[in-house]
């Protein structure tokens, strides 16, 4: 059996954050070394602080140029491309196949418009987008016409052309070239992004994807394995009984509340370090954190996103991020970018400790083996942290709101004021 020192070790190495972040600005080559381990990339049209693609690249390698990450999905050869993972995402393009094979988004297919029509604006896309350059939906729209709207999904009330143009990316028809500088994805034909699109069936996809899952995760439960991707439970078991015939994964045990444990895998190539020493914030879409029941189980914190709650229901403020410091998640930070100031604002911080989530793991590696920074260290390390993350944002200073809310928020207060302004 695993501990929970010994797993939290063993995920953060899986995700390159077990150690501080090299100094200098990272190069191309590390930046597809940190894509190509993570394997998925969650792309969101917020940008409060960053695109949330971007970030947890610079998480793990700090500053960075992030047209070294679009080069990978933008320019040919593309060995990155957009789709359905989990939510959308940035994916390797070796891997869209087998997620094609296995996603099933019912509200994206455009079933419910007429036949004859479907047909005809499929065919009409599909012949639009072969003889042009790549066209977003809207200059897609433009082209083919008014065929009117949508009205069926809240909060998605697409025309009946941009419906089926999403139809034809879901079911792998067509494929992404990137997206401009609005955000908008750009369409082309798949035959431009690959050769080799044959979609394989539904077990293989899934064992493909669970492999990349399990590298990425290093330890993980069934129910982690399936959340990477956003695949059946039943298909990711499946697939990672399979991986553990070959050698691939090995069963464990991971501890569990009330001095339970529960079945787990443990990919063949994870490690677990001694010691785990890295810094880093770690934004609502990383992949570290995407299943958040591991996150209560492995760390012992409760992550909510605030942009996805009422506001009367938010304990943590609107977009926060985890500051991790060792081998533990040990505050929240609620930032926000202010371009038109060049301010990195803090609008809330508050620290966390495993011991006030009920069932969280337990302090199992002793005081010297784990220990957890008081909240001077914890806050001077946030405030450092903080002043590159500005540095990297092209912002000049960290600020705390007048009315931020959290338990360390006088204490950051006190420290931002002894920090130069850059």
């Amino acid at each position: 059996m695993l501990g929970y020192s010994e797993a939290r070790r063993a995920a953060l190495a899986a995700q390159r954050l077990h150690r501080r972040r090299p100094p200098g600005p990272a190069g191309a080559r590390s930046v597809r070394a940190v894509a190509d381990r993570l394997s998925v990339l969650q792309v969101d049209s917020v940008n409060i602080l960053a695109r949330a693609h971007y970030l947890p690249v610079y998480s793990r390698l700090g500053p960075y140029d992030q047209a070294l990450l679009d080069r990978l999905s933008h320019r040919s050869p593309r060995s990155w491309t957009e789709y359905w993972a989990h939510e959308a995402s940035l994916v390797p393009t070796r891997l869209r196949p087998a997620l094609v094979a296995v996603q099933r988004r019912t509200w994206i297919s455009a079933t419910d418009v007429e036949g004859a029509l479907r047909a005809e604006l499929s065919a009409g896309i599909l012949d639009l987008l072969e003889n042009s350059r790549p066209l977003t939906a809207r200059q897609v729209e433009a082209r083919l016409g008014d065929h009117g709207r949508y009205e069926g999904h809240w909060g998605w009330n697409w025309s009946v052309v941009r419906r089926v143009l999403e139809d034809l990316f879901a079911s792998g028809r067509i494929a992404s070239a990137g997206r401009n500088a609005q955000f908008e994805r750009r369409f082309f034909p798949v035959s431009r992004l690959t050769q080799d699109a044959d979609t394989p069936e539904p077990h293989a996809a899934a064992v493909e994807l669970v492999r990349a899952a399990s590298r990425a995760l290093g330890v993980a439960t069934d129910a982690s394995l399936a959340d990477y991707y956003r695949i059946p439970v039943k298909a990711a078991r499946t697939a990672a009984q399979k991986l553990g015939r070959a050698g691939v994964l090995e069963p464990v045990r991971l501890p569990a509340p009330g001095g339970r444990t529960v079945p787990a895998w443990r990919h063949a190539e994870a490690t677990v370090p001694r010691t785990a020493t890295g810094r880093a914030l770690v934004s609502p879409f990383d992949p570290l954190v995407f299943h958040r029941p591991r996150v209560e189980s492995l760390f012992g914190v409760r992550y909510r996103l605030g942009i996805y709650t009422p506001a009367a229901r938010r304990t943590r403020g609107y977009y926060s991020l985890l500051f991790l410091l060792g081998e533990q998640l040990v505050a929240q930070v609620d930032l926000k970018a202010d371009r038109a100031a060049r301010l990195l604002l803090v609008r809330g911080v508050w620290s966390e400790d495993p011991a006030a989530v009920p069932g969280g793991p337990e302090n199992d590696g002793g005081p010297a083996r784990n220990p957890r920074a008081g909240v001077g260290q914890v806050v001077s390390e946030l405030a450092a942290e903080l002043a590159e993350l500005s540095r990297w944002l092209g912002l000049e200073e960290t600020v705390l709101d007048a009315d931020a809310e959290g338990d360390l928020a006088p204490e950051l207060r006190r420290t931002l004021r002894k920090l130069p302004v850059f």
